[in-house]
């Protein structure tokens, strides 16, 4: 869907820097004229690879590094080592690659990212390592913000997965339900705005606006069933592409006229009357299920039952995630059509409904 626009991109950041140069460093692309998110990227990939060096090293305990004026010499000296490392010809390529791919993914599915980012094979991560991977987000900061203060409230060091997944979701909840149609597009705004750059600065004119496909995506990731439903009908009926103007009307239309609020809509998202089937626990209306057979599977309820039972056979959500993707990608399926949004999260929901429910606040 973004195939083009994460080209155009990548040049963009190539052309600005580095060009047709042997090297180059990173004190050079924090000063040229790409996207704050990108430079930041850059910025923490550095200070990843500097952190990895120092969970090397080996300190006798003889000498105490805990002094005060220790510690202050070490941050400066770490601060001018990244300003000054630099990137060969090829690293910075396959960082760009990197980086083009994880802010997409990013700007489109937040939680869904960061729940499959964070963590990776780790069941639970260090305060300081958190950190240090969310200086590759900078955008969405609120989700960092409210995460440290949490951790810090509680005087912990370190999180589980499973809790930190639950706490994006519920920090979203919070959110969401103070807001008004108005804020709730406002939310959109980072995507909007990135996307908007590429597509003024690449060297091929492009249609403006996201593809609704992505803004489904987006909602469907913020769990709001509402939107997204409106965003599939306006997709089927022939909307490609929304402008950031047409989805504030669109939210408008879709809660404001119709009486709706967004704390509404949440609380009785999951208590809407569907006729469903259940497969191995899993529950889809009646209606999806036929679409997703017929669509994903060839209309073939045999293979349907095989590969969703060998998913959900996964002990996480990370490897289901990744069975699901290869499915997609050997079967030749668009990952954001309407039956696989349907499907990647009902299988999602799944997931997450193995894991604590406790109440975080």
């Amino acid at each position: 869907m973004f195939e083009n626009e994460i080209v155009t991109l990548q040049n963009i950041i190539k052309d600005r820097t580095i060009g047709s140069a042997e090297s180059i460093a990173i004190k050079h692309i924090l000063e040229s004229n790409i996207p704050s998110n990108v430079k930041g990227f850059f910025k923490a990939e550095v200070e990843w690879l500097l952190h990895s060096e120092r969970q090397k090293e080996i300190r006798s305990p003889r000498f105490d590094y805990n002094q005060e004026d220790i510690r202050i010499l070490q941050d400066q000296m770490d601060r001018m080592l990244i300003y000054h490392f630099t990137f060969s010809q090829k690293d910075f390529v396959g960082t760009a690659n990197r980086c083009a791919h994880f802010l997409f993914n990013y700007l489109c599915r937040p939680q869904w990212t960061l729940e499959n980012y964070l963590f990776e094979e780790k069941d639970t991560i260090t305060l300081h390592e958190l950190s240090m991977k969310f200086r590759y987000c900078i955008d969405y900061q609120y989700y960092w913000n409210i995460m440290e203060k949490y951790l810090q409230s509680k005087n912990r060091t370190e999180i589980p997965k499973d809790e930190a997944v639950h706490l994006f979701r519920k920090i979203d909840g919070e959110i969401i339900k103070d807001h008004s149609a108005v804020e709730l597009g406002k939310m959109t705004l980072p995507f909007f705005e990135f996307i908007s750059f590429i597509h003024r600065n690449g060297s091929t004119p492009m249609t403006q606006g996201l593809p609704t496909k992505a803004l489904i995506y987006f909602f469907k990731d913020k769990h709001i069933k509402t939107v997204y439903e409106h965003m599939m009908r306006l997709h089927d009926s022939g909307t490609v592409t929304i402008q950031y103007d047409q989805l504030i009307q669109i939210l408008k239309d879709s809660f404001v006229k119709k009486g709706f609020s967004i704390e509404e809509e949440i609380q009785k998202r999951e208590q809407e009357p569907e006729i469903t089937t259940t497969l191995s626990g899993i529950k889809f209306t009646e209606r999806d299920k036929q679409q997703i057979v017929k669509l994903l599977f060839g209309n073939e309820e045999t293979r349907f039952r095989s590969v969703i039972n060998n998913i959900i056979s996964s002990t996480s959500w990370d490897d289901a995630a990744l069975a699901l993707d290869h499915y997609f990608t050997m079967n030749d399926i668009d990952a954001f059509s309407r039956e696989a949004i349907i499907l990647t999260n009902t299988l999602q929901t799944y997931f997450s409904n193995q894991q604590s429910k406790d109440e975080l606040f």
